[in-house]
């Protein structure tokens, strides 16, 4: 078995950040009407956090007494190695943080850079707290990703080297308030998710037929002429799988969840909720104020027609050193004289292509696992005529409480008591206990609705990263599916999608992926 070592380098460093949680109202749509929502520090998105590998960070959360509604923040992609505690999911790591109260996080980088971000764990706080959070190889690269609009000089990362970084942060926004939008999807009155009113980038965009005076536009990502730029995407999204592209600039996909892949040449992203990926772009020779649209577009949804999401466009818009005139344009309206038609949604995407730069690791993905736990997720109407989801069977019960956290129960009596003979749940802790140095696969099969409806799922491992394995139509067989690879070089990820697959007439099952993960730590796995 493959001995995990953390390399610490010597100018690692202890970074503390304070994150203010606080009541907000939001209008970043330009539509006629700002919402109650939670922010950090009075900013949407929340502050870019940047760090270097084998550092400690220490996030206070701050919860404002104005709040009414407690929160937690989770640092989503980020690996904890004996620090659970500091994964910041309410119930689960920690006990919430109830309003006028703080609680501190301490874990520290280990053995990872690359793209990641954080974002509140209680209701639907996420859409307005959230904010990324990037793990640089060595100081000099944070240096200069913070300064921007640079003269000279390379960044190095990996084995990647570019002029300047820029970051994408994409989300969804509502025209409800936090708390209604919540009280919709807890109540009898949900039937189904409606979809978002806008797509914003790094919290902006404009709604359709806007009439507010003073709309600050649609956002600009400044660029200098004949340059490589590192275009850090983040899915800071909550239902929304994003098709993106740039017009007149070619994509060279290089991250995907903080790893890095053989470069591939994209015509346009694909990006998932909690996805993060970094695409390098050259820059072409065109003058001040030039600008191309970044166009999004809805994937594996029941409204994708092959067009364009009505709002959810920025500009890529050039500005040299010697002028800063043209960072005075705004653009209020939607790009004109894009292509008729978006590229298919071809099912994978290119994720059998990508090949990782570091391989994977041959231990884990050549040894036989200890078992195979199979969970099947599906949504149901209750008594009450509220939805839950069931996970083979059995209905969701929160875990911990006000005053312990299920971290906090599990370490007070660690007994899980008796296990399901067939799946080896613990009822006592509502837990899939798993072994210490445990190889074992997940298989997470997809479920129609009660409306009859498959839909997509991203599959998000906490603290923690998986291979992504095998994936298939119908209903998992392990007699007939347990020694099947779809994928022949496995990434280490942290979010994997579950596809749609062509409709099986009678079934209620509707694909399936695997996947596989090494026990080290607490591995919690969300969708």
């Amino acid at each position: 078995m493959a001995i995990l070592m953390a390399v610490v380098p010597a100018e690692a460093k202890k970074r503390t950040f304070e994150l203010n949680i606080q009541p907000t109202l939001l209008n970043p749509d330009c539509f006629n009407q700002s919402y109650a929502v939670l922010t950090v520090n009075g900013q949407y998105p929340a502050p870019t956090v940047r760090v270097v590998v084998g550092d400690t960070v220490e996030f206070i959360i701050k919860n404002s007494g104005e709040s009414n509604v407690s929160t937690s923040v989770h640092i989503h992609g980020i690996l904890q190695f004996g620090t659970n505690q500091a994964d910041g999911v309410a119930g689960i790591t920690q006990v919430p943080v109830a309003p006028g109260c703080e609680y501190r996080q301490e874990f520290q980088i280990v053995n990872q850079t690359g793209t990641f971000y954080y974002h509140a764990h209680v209701g639907v706080q996420d859409d307005s707290i959230q904010g990324s959070f990037i793990v640089y190889e060595r100081e000099e690269s944070l240096i200069k990703a913070e300064k921007e609009m640079l003269s000279e000089g390379l960044i190095q990362e990996g084995p990647f080297e570019y002029h300047e970084e820029r970051i994408l942060l994409w989300s969804e926004w509502w025209h409800q308030s936090m708390y209604d939008r919540q009280a919709y999807y807890t109540s009898p009155t949900f039937d189904g998710d409606t979809g978002p009113d806008s797509i914003l980038l790094n919290g902006k965009s404009v709604y359709e037929n806007c009439t507010m005076e003073n709309c600050p536009g649609f956002a600009m990502i400044d660029v200098k002429p004949n340059s490589t730029y590192r275009l850090r995407n983040i899915g800071g999204l909550t239902f929304r799988v994003l098709g993106l592209f740039i017009q007149h600039h070619n994509m060279t996909l290089i991250e995907l969840d903080g790893e890095y892949v053989q470069p591939q040449l994209i015509d346009h992203l694909e990006l998932t909720p909690g996805q993060r990926s970094s695409v390098l772009i050259q820059t072409g020779n065109y003058p001040d104020g030039t600008l191309f649209p970044i166009a999004s577009f809805y994937k594996w949804s029941f409204n994708y027609h092959k067009t364009y999401s009505p709002s959810g466009f920025g500009y890529i818009r050039y500005v040299s050193d010697k002028t800063k005139s043209a960072s005075a344009i705004r653009v209020t309206d939607a790009p004109k004289n894009l292509p008729i038609t978006t590229p298919p949604q071809d099912h994978g995407w290119i994720l059998r292509d990508l090949k990782p730069i570091n391989h994977s690791n041959p231990t884990i993905l050549t040894t036989s696992p200890s078992r195979t736990i199979k969970l099947s997720m599906a949504q149901v109407k209750m008594p009450d005529n509220t939805t839950q989801f069931q996970n083979n069977g059995r209905v969701h019960k929160p875990w911990g409480n006000d005053t312990a956290s299920l971290l906090d129960i599990i370490k007070a009596d660690p007994d899980p008591g008796p296990l399901d003979p067939i799946d080896g749940f613990s009822v006592k802790h509502q837990t899939y206990p798993v072994k210490l140095g445990e190889v074992i696969d997940i298989v997470f099969q997809n479920m129609k609705n009660e409306a009859g409806l498959c839909v997509t799922h991203p599959w998000h491992t906490h603290g923690y990263s998986h291979y992504l394995i095998a994936e298939g139509p119908g209903d998992y067989d392990h007699d007939e599916h347990k020694s099947i690879f779809t994928y022949q070089q496995p990434l280490l990820r942290d979010v994997s999608m579950q596809y749609l697959w062509p409709d099986i007439p009678g079934e209620r099952p509707c694909g399936w992926i695997k996947i596989r993960l090494y026990a080290v730590s607490l591995v919690m796995a969300k969708v």
